[in-house]
């Protein structure tokens, strides 16, 4: 990647306009008002070295239902101080076996009971997605470079992740008050 999570952010809050959102709980479309904001510190990469920053996240409330909604480009894992392209550069580099869990551990500043979570939810996403026998025959050094390089990422595989599992991919878990039956 040539761009930092961080960096992918801000290119998204440019061109990102709110008056014509679809509230994602309720449906309705231009009722969403500009509603605060909170910073947000995030790990990322950097010619293949972790850095720390912040960003601005900003919200929004449907005026129609009352929801807020956190606006998160997809390289944004809601809940997560890690971005996308930082675990899956870390499990990229874990699953080709370029270095010991250790040394792995070391060079991204992460615990190995995380780098074993990120392999255990990238597992259990991969094979969410592709079913349990595609899954099976394809390694996860292959489903990351898939990942990485479809050119609309947002388009081609996030959007259709959420709809099928009601989360962002590599997101641990559903957002109790944003959870809703009707996904499943």
């Amino acid at each position: 990647m040539k761009k930092t999570s961080i960096q992918l952010f801000h290119e998204y809050m440019l061109s990102y306009s709110w008056e014509d959102e679809t509230c994602p709980w309720c449906g309705s479309k231009g009722n969403c008002v500009s509603h605060g904001s909170y910073m947000r510190s995030m790990a990322d990469l950097t010619y293949g070295k972790t850095v720390y920053g912040e960003i601005c996240v900003s919200r929004l409330r449907c005026t129609s239902c009352g929801h807020t909604h956190a606006i998160l480009p997809d390289v944004i894992i809601p809940y997560s101080v890690y971005g996308l392209f930082f675990i899956l550069r870390v499990l990229a580099e874990y699953f080709l076996r370029l270095h010991t869990v250790e040394k792995l551990c070391s060079r991204f500043g992460v615990s190995v009971s995380m780098l074993y979570r990120f392999r255990d939810l990238f597992l259990s996403h991969k094979q969410q997605w592709l079913g349990m026998l595609v899954s099976a025959e394809t390694a996860p050094s292959t489903f990351i470079k898939c990942l990485c390089f479809l050119e609309q990422y947002s388009v081609s595989f996030a959007c259709q992740f959420v709809l099928l599992s009601a989360r962002s991919f590599l997101q641990s878990h559903r957002n109790p008050a944003d959870y809703r039956q009707e996904f499943f």
